[in-house]
């Protein structure tokens, strides 16, 4: 299991460093942007700003909010999550396999079209206000959102399982 807001942020900073490095490649391969691409550079991850937004609201039925209040209290935290060692390690390779991936994709487009990094900048910016959001909503709700699979008997008798599980806002593992 990892920590929802923890997920979103380290997934927006690999993606962006990622956009970073690729852009770099592209200016490098290429030449430097003329001052039109630069327009284009700041809009677009404007666009994945309100894009963000508007999941995060009520405006869209599936949404973020309706699924952080679907969210279903694990029965045996400790068990479920493991220990802090364990929660870190699943999140640096994640979030190295997410880096690793965005780089190689994004340095090859980059290589024919500088301006295609801007799809690491929209998806990373998006991704980093998303985890502002959810911690917006953990610190409103006093709970903390977990994302992942539990054991077969932690879950709730329903046809299909949550995605997302919460524990109290006082536990040590954050």
């Amino acid at each position: 299991m990892i920590r929802f807001a923890h997920k979103e942020f380290s997934y927006g900073t690999a993606v962006t460093a990622a956009g970073v490095i690729a852009g770099g490649v592209g200016v490098a391969v290429n030449g430097p942007l003329s001052p039109r691409s630069w327009w284009a550079l700041a809009a677009i991850p404007v666009w994945g700003l309100l894009w963000r937004w508007l999941t995060t609201t009520r405006l869209l039925q599936r949404g973020d909010l309706p699924m952080f209040e679907a969210a279903v209290p694990l029965a045996d935290p400790v068990r479920a999550l493991g220990t802090p060692a364990q929660l870190s390690r699943q999140l640096r390779q994640s979030s190295g396999r997410v880096f690793g991936l965005w780089t190689v994709g994004a340095t090859a487009v980059a290589c024919f079209e500088p301006l295609a990094v801007v799809f690491c900048f929209v998806h990373g910016t998006a991704s980093l206000i998303r985890g502002w959001q959810t911690a917006s909503w953990e610190r409103e709700h006093g709970v903390l959102l977990w994302e992942g699979h539990v054991e077969q008997e932690q879950q709730p008798p329903e046809l299909r399982p949550p995605r997302v599980y919460t524990t109290t806002r006082q536990r040590a593992l954050v």
